[in-house]
Order: C-alpha cells, then structure tokens, then sequence
C-alpha cells in the first residue's frame, strides 16, 4: 500500500509507492516517491539480489522487488520523515526524503522481506525504531528455517537489532502496535505465512515490543496461513483493544489481549464454502451506531462484520476479489465514504468503489491497512514507552571496559565538594561558593589538576590548571549549560537548555536535538578527544550521538527506577563513557572501567559533573 506524507515539510503531501513484479518480466524494484501533481520527486532502485521472475539466485539487471508497504517516520532523528520498507534484494531500508539511503542502511537479513515496517519510539530517544518480519531460507549464517521478526534501532550512522524472535515459517504478515490487554504496556502483533506449511505459519503472535518477550496466551493457532496482516481496536466496548486477523481457513477472528478467542466468522458468498482471506482488515463504526465493526474482503466480495458479535452486516462488490484492505475516510462536504479495491473476475479488471456512510461514533481506530496514512501501524510515539511498574530490559550494546580507557576520575557536588575515585585529590569548593553552585568540572591535559565552573560563571583553579579568566552572564534566548572546546584549543561548542548546539572557530557542527521531541531535557555535552563529534545528554540520562558511537545510557539498562542523569564524559580513548547520576552513581559504556561511585551526598547535595583523568 501506498503511503501518504509530507517528506520535505513543504506543506504539500508526497505518495510514496512501492514497485515491482512477479506478473510481468524485466520490471525495476523499488520505491518511488510522486509529488501531488503525479510528477516524480525522486525514486530508488532496489539491489539486484536475484532474478525475480524466474526465481532464480543471482542479478538479472533489474532491482529486485519491495511488496512491502513503505512506512514514513523520522527514524534518524534530522526530525525529517524517512522511508522504510523490506524487499526482496534480502534487506531491509531506510531512505531519506530525496530517495538515498540512510547511513548505516541497508540492513542484511539474508532473505526476501515481504513483511512491512511498523515504526514506534520505543527506547523514548525521539528517533523511531522498526519492527518488520522476513524469511529465512535455511542453512548458514543463521542456521534457521522460518520467520525471522527484528526491532531494529538506528544510532550514529549504525542499525543494531534490540531484539529478535524466530518462528518456524516465514512472516509474510505485516505487524501492527497497541495495547491490546489494556496494562499500558505496547504490544507487537503480527501474523505468519505458508512457505514451508508448517504450524507457527497459521498461527497469530503478539511480544512486548520493548523487548520482544511473548505475550501470556499467545501465540493464537488458526486453521489457515495468517497472511493477513493484523488490525487492532476495540470490538467488545469494554474500553480494551483486540485484534482482528484473517486467515488461510477462510475466518476472520478476534482475539482479546490474553490469547482468547472473542468471535470467529467465516466470510461466505450465496452459502459457499467460503474462501482463503489474504486482506487486512480494517476496523470502524461502518454503521453508526457508536460500535465498532469490522470490514475486511476475500475472494469473492468485501464483508463488514458486526464487532461485538461477529455477524454479517453487509456483502459488498461480490464477484470481485479483494486481497488489498479497505479505506474508511471524511471526505469533507461527500461525506464519510468506505472505499473497496478489487479484481472483477468476470471482466477482468479492477474496480475501486466508494459506499456512503453514516458518520461513525467514534474516531475511526484502524480505518485503513496500515493504521494511518503513513503506514507507521502504531500509536503516536512520545512520553515513556513503559508505564509506571514495568521495567525495560538491558538494551545497551554490550561493554568492554579497558584499563588504559581512563585513569580514574573526579566526582563533583552542586555544592562544590570533589570526590576522587582512583584519581589524586587536588581540592573543593565545598562550602565555600557563597551562594553559587558548581555546574562543571573539566580536567586538565595532563590530568594532574582540574577547573571548577560556577553557575555564576566563577572559575576555581586545582593542581595544574591554570587560571586564563572568567566570564559574567549575557543575556540569552536559550540559556547555554555547557561548553566543550575541540582537540585543538582552537574552537568550541555551546549547548542550550533546549538541546541547541551553536559552534564556534574550528569546531563542526554535526547536529543537534533542537528539532527532536524529547522525553527528558537536554543538560549537558561531552566532545570525543577525536575532536569529531559529541555526545548529549538528556535529564533521564538518555545518550544521542552525533558523528560518534553510541555506547548506551541509563534508560537503555533497563531499571525500574532509573536516577536522574547529570553529565556524560568520554573515555581517553573515546570508545566508550561515563554517565553521572544525581545521586553519586557512575555508569560505564563502551571501554569505560568502573572505579567506584559517591553515593548519599545529602539531603541539599547532588552530583552535578565529572572528569576523568
């Protein structure tokens, strides 16, 4: 399906469109994007991974083709929408608004995708991460034979999977997000496929999507392939969403939030047999009553079912075959229109037709295939991804903490105490700031000192460092909370309270948070001693990295009750870092070795920064 969105931000809408074809010979694969004039804004070419037509390995000159549903949402955080879908060329991509592909893309999944992506913030970094199944043929490198569903996660010009799960037949169906017991916890649900006919194929199955653990009752088994690509929303009225699903058996079925089956009705034409359901369905109040139903089509017509019951409401456009979903829109002074696509069989052509309808009670929970028109099949991202007693597992990319990476480091205090861990005490401010407060430590070059800052803009001088002056507050827009200087001496950056970065001299700018949506402000930056890039961090210790690896954060740990974070400072090396907690904890990434923590500062203390030696 296509999708529909603004991807410039030039106030007009684009059509991003998928391309390909197993019906007709020598047909380019890819994506292409048409401005609303039906002009072509950009296009891609898919890798030409196999010979598509004849179904055979190895390039026939033509890239191979994406099935599927491109979807649009800004998973590099540039706070510009991004382009991403599966394909047959064995990868899965991510585009930028001009058709190229984002650093770190395209990802190897070894086997033609055929799923869609369904995209959510699910880490609460303001970049969107994906959830998309492929296939899996057998044999090395990944020694399985099935499905394969990821959560991928974009950082720093790299994807890295968070989680995976594998099932025994492929994942044709595309996944769909939302909570579907009601906890507040989100959930990925998604269907299977009949390459290989075996049992996981014609089952329905639903993980948490923070880390990918099965939902407690499912998998849901049918009698047919699940291809159909799921629907979620409230059916029964009881205020909890399920999911509604078709199947290879000719059902369409509901299921609630625990794995129970709410209602199963085959779809029937004139007391037929009934026939395989390839579609989504789509769910809305179709017939105003203020309850939702369920429309969803299959060989021989398009159904809208009852949803409480399952009943059949009406048949529509029998004789034409459906296996693309439904539309339920406003169409301004025409009204609410349900609108259908279909094969006519009998005259051998496609048909798109729209039905009146009376304006729904409520707003429309899955009027279409992909949820919205930027096929993202998930609830709008932001606010914390877990809600209060759920904790997030560890989802940090593994340490590897080296002895050479830091030679201990200083701990300091809002009140202006220095605590050393495997580091020589130089001396404090400790009581002695006479109304100020520290806001900064920085080491010196050789490590054989340290400058204190004060947020009056007071520098205090220890072991070798050497005092070069001091500066009284300007008067700002944003107020700027930190400065870091480049490798050279010769330039530096200034952080705002808003994320802002502004460079100065021969400092590079390499980005900023300014435009993203942040779950917590952003307080400090910390340059790499490359002098290449920075990292930044936000008050609930999340890490964002520009032009330079990420290591982790204090979110990703995965803590039930994770501390405020205050400060990151990198490594010697700069392959890893520190994050400071306000209460004196010190957490490692990367190649950072721990030395100790300065936990129970006191009721009017807390730690405020860091520097490593």
């Amino acid at each position: 399906a296509p999708a529909v969105a603004d991807i410039d931000r030039d106030g007009a809408a684009e059509v991003i469109s998928p391309a390909g074809s197993t019906w007709r010979a020598n047909q380019p694969g890819g994506v292409v994007v048409f401005r609303r004039d039906g002009s072509v804004k950009c296009r891609f070419e898919a890798r030409d991974a196999g010979n598509v037509w004849a179904n055979t390995p190895g390039p026939d000159g033509y890239g191979d083709g994406v099935y599927s549903s491109p979807a649009i949402g800004d998973v590099d955080g540039d706070s510009y929408p991004d382009i991403v879908f599966g394909a047959w060329d064995l990868h899965v991509w991510a585009l930028d608004r001009n058709c190229n592909p984002l650093p770190g893309f395209p990802y190897l999944v070894h086997d033609s995708t055929w799923s869609s992506a369904a995209l959510y913030d699910v880490d609460g970094d303001g970049r969107l991460e994906i959830f998309i199944g492929s296939d899996y043929f057998g044999g090395p490198p990944l020694n399985h034979s099935g499905g394969i569903f990821r959560a991928l996660d974009w950082s720093n010009g790299t994807v890295r999977e968070l989680w995976q799960t594998r099932i025994n037949d492929v994942i044709h169906s595309a996944p769909a997000i939302g909570d579907i017991d009601g906890d507040g916890r989100l959930e990925v649900v998604v269907g299977g496929g009949n390459f290989f006919n075996r049992d996981d194929g014609r089952k329905v199955w639903a993980w948490h999507v923070e880390d990918g653990s099965l939902l407690p009752g499912w998998p849901h088994g049918t009698g047919g392939a699940t291809n159909s690509s799921p629907a979620i929303g409230d059916l029964t009225g009881d205020g909890v969403a399920e999911v509604a699903i078709g199947s290879g058996d000719g059902y369409l079925r509901v299921i609630r939030g625990n794995g129970s089956l709410v209602w199963a009705s085959k779809l029937r034409f004139n007391t037929g047999p009934g026939n395989t359901i390839f579609a989504s369905p789509i769910i809305a109040d179709v017939n105003g009553d203020g309850r939702n139903d369920v429309g969803v089509g299959n060989d021989w017509g398009f159904f809208v079912l009852d949803g409480p019951t399952g009943n059949e409401i009406t048949a529509l456009n029998t004789w034409t075959s459906f296996e693309a979903a439904g539309a339920v829109g406003n169409f301004g002074p025409h009204g609410w229109k349900l609108v259908t696509i279909g094969f006519d069989t009998p005259n051998n052509k496609t048909r798109i037709q729209a039905f009146n309808l009376a304006a729904p009670g409520s707003t429309p929970p899955w009027p279409s295939h992909r949820k919205v028109p930027t096929n993202i099949a998930a609830p709008p991202s932001g606010g914390d991804p877990l809600p209060p007693g759920y904790c997030m597992r560890n989802v940090n990319p593994p340490s590897t903490p080296s002895a050479g990476a830091a030679n201990g480091y200083w701990v300091l205090g809002i009140d202006g105490g220095v605590f050393a861990h495997a580091a020589p005490f130089y001396g404090s401010m400790s009581g002695r700031l006479d109304g100020a407060v520290a806001i900064a430590l920085a080491a010196t070059k050789s490590g054989n000192g340290y400058y204190m800052l004060s947020d009056r803009g007071g520098i205090y001088t220890f072991g070798d460092a050497q005092f070069h002056g001091s500066m009284a507050g300007s008067r700002l827009n944003a107020p700027i909370i930190a400065m870091a200087a480049t490798k050279s001496g010769r330039g530096y950056w200034l952080l705002a309270s808003d994320g802002g970065v502004f460079s100065f001299g021969d400092a590079q700018f390499y980005g900023s948070t300014g435009g993203m949506r942040l779950n917590a402000p952003i307080i400090s930056m910390a340059t790499a001693p490359s002098g290449n890039g920075y990292w930044l961090i936000g008050r609930d210790g999340g890490i964002f990295s520009f032009n330079v690896p990420f290591y982790g954060s204090i979110p990703g740990v995965g803590l039930c009750e994770p501390p405020v974070g205050t400060q990151v400072r990198p490594t010697l090396t700069g392959n890893g870092y520190y994050v400071l907690a306000a209460d004196g904890g010190v957490y490692t990434f990367g190649d950072a070795p721990f030395h100790g923590a300065t936990p129970g500062l006191g009721m009017f203390n807390f730690a405020i920064d860091m520097a490593v030696r």
